[in-house]
């Protein structure tokens, strides 16, 4: 046909002469309405109305949309809650220099004009004079401590015998614990990159450290960090409940994914090429899991089959959110209505005493039921199974469901998976821990870049995984990495016999 846009005398004429052919010409602008309504439809996607990062929203800079959260109101003020305790700077009892300024000779009262006499030439105590305090850091110097180890010769077989060093002190020159604590900290932790870490140490300490340095610190703290991992790993294992998550990163200009496996007080981070089951495999913890399984809707999980599994109602919701205002279903604002209501419900029976606890009976169970399958039922009228492709027009596979039908099918097979917050104590809504312990890895990303090798990645992994467990634990990170540079396996064991106080 003719690539210029037919009239609709034309096309009239033409279907009274080749009916097959406008058959055929409809059918094929059908499809591409049909693959070009799901383009649209993929665009519109956004982090709050499906699982998608915020990284990924397209942004109109001229008319940006409006951020939503999910969260509700909460009905109190901003900023500090009454009863709030502050951190007010307050002068100290034992100050380390203390300055006096004194009156002097010939000192005069400024009204009357007497002469002043001056007390004793002691030091000022604290009752006979006005005490204003400076909280100022002490300069910075790099400290060198020489080892001499005293040699003496034998005399009778002229043996020279020399004492012994420390297990520490093992080369000529070398950087100290500290030193490396430090670099491991302001790069772990607070994710400056090498270049600035370089000049912060030049310039602070007077100690020139370069990249390739700072790259062997991180190697060494990774190494150090596996034998920290083993007994956290253990203890993760054999946890009663934990989160797991996946998220994109790039190692040596690759697409790669980092994966976490965390509970409240415990960490671990795995860097791989693949994001399914082998990479899960090869984390070497979820086979070994055998408690309650926070996680979204990745098919990968299902392989483990020790473990309950439950699904992140966050990403539940957002998906929802998309259904009700994108594409105008009522049923999925009502469900997830359903799913505040039982979360309020939980809640509040979290906060009785274990012998006031009535709020979630036989009847409210079966309420709550009844409300999501008679949702899951009007949802299912309203998205059928889409039609069989017409005779001559059949593809491979099996014919494309909506996005819709493909959530409410997932809601009808998976309700325990799903409302198992209600239906258990102690599960949690959401997969939110998971989520909080690969943000900040993701941000390192954006501060210091990607990672330039895969054992470099691994590496990091493994410190940060150790400074996110001792945040969890409130401990002091700086005597933290002291530790996992001494003695890893001892930090180890603390961090995972840790209860958290």
């Amino acid at each position: 046909m003719n690539s210029e846009k037919p009239t609709r005398e034309q096309l009239i004429a033409l279907a009274k002469t080749y009916p097959e052919m406008i058959a055929d010409l409809v059918l094929t602008l059908w499809e591409r309405v049909e693959a070009l309504e799901a383009i649209v439809a993929q665009l519109q996607l956004n982090s709050r109305s499906s699982s998608k990062p915020p990284s990924t929203d397209k942004v109109n800079f001229t008319n940006p949309p409006k951020p939503k959260s999910l969260r509700t109101k909460s009905g109190r003020k901003a900023g500090g809650q009454k009863g709030h305790r502050g951190d007010t700077l307050r002068q100290s009892e034992s100050p380390d220099h203390v300055v006096e300024h004194r009156l002097g000779e010939g000192a005069r009262c400024p009204k009357c004009g007497t002469a002043l006499h001056a007390g004793p030439a002691g030091p000022l105590g604290r009752r006979h004079c006005e005490c204003r305090q400076v909280f100022e850091l002490p300069a910075f110097r790099m400290e060198i401590f020489e080892h001499r180890a005293e040699k003496i010769v034998c005399g009778r077989c002229a043996t020279v015998v020399t004492a012994a060093f420390p297990a520490t002190v093992a080369a000529p020159v070398q950087y100290g614990p500290g030193v490396r604590a430090a670099a491991l900290y302001l790069g772990g932790y607070q994710l400056v990159p090498y270049q600035r870490l370089s000049e912060i140490f030049a310039e602070m300490f007077g100690c020139p450290l370069s990249a390739g340095t700072l790259a062997n610190f991180v190697k060494r703290g990774g190494q150090n960090a596996t034998t920290a991992m083993e007994p956290i790993r253990e203890a993760l294992a054999g946890g009663d409940l934990a989160h797991a998550d996946e998220t994109g990163c790039t190692v040596s200009g690759k697409r790669h994914w980092l994966h976490v496996f965390s509970t409240a007080l415990l960490t671990c981070y795995h860097v791989d090429a693949k994001r399914g089951g082998e990479a899960m495999l090869r984390m070497g913890l979820l086979e070994q899991f055998r408690g309650a399984l926070i996680r979204d809707c990745l098919s990968a999980y299902n392989l483990f089959t020790a473990c309950m599994h439950f699904y992140c109602n966050a990403h539940l919701q957002r998906e929802l959110v998309y259904i009700h205002e994108q594409m105008g279903q009522h049923w999925a604002g009502e469900m997830i209505k359903l799913l505040l209501d039982a979360k309020r419900l939980r809640e509040r029976e979290d906060t009785r005493r274990p012998d006031q606890r009535r709020v979630i009976g036989p009847e409210t169970r079966k309420r709550i039921q009844t409300r999501y399958c008679r949702l899951v039922t009007k949802g299912l009228e309203i998205n059928p199974e889409p039609p069989p492709p017409p005779p001559g027009k059949k593809k491979r596979g099996r014919v494309k469901r909506s996005k819709s039908l493909n959530l409410l099918i997932r809601l009808d097979t998976s309700y325990e998976q799903i409302m198992g917050f209600f239906e258990y104590e102690g599960v949690p809504y959401d997969n939110n821990q998971a989520e909080r312990d690969l943000r900040m890895m993701k941000v390192r990303e954006k501060i210091s870049g990607t990672f330039r090798s895969g054992d470099h990645a691994q590496a990091f992994c493994g410190i940060r995984s150790i400074v996110s467990c001792a945040r969890k634990q409130s401990r002091g990170m700086l005597a933290t990495l002291r530790a996992l540079v001494v003695s890893p396996l001892s930090l180890g064991d603390e961090l995972a016999s840790s209860d958290g106080t």
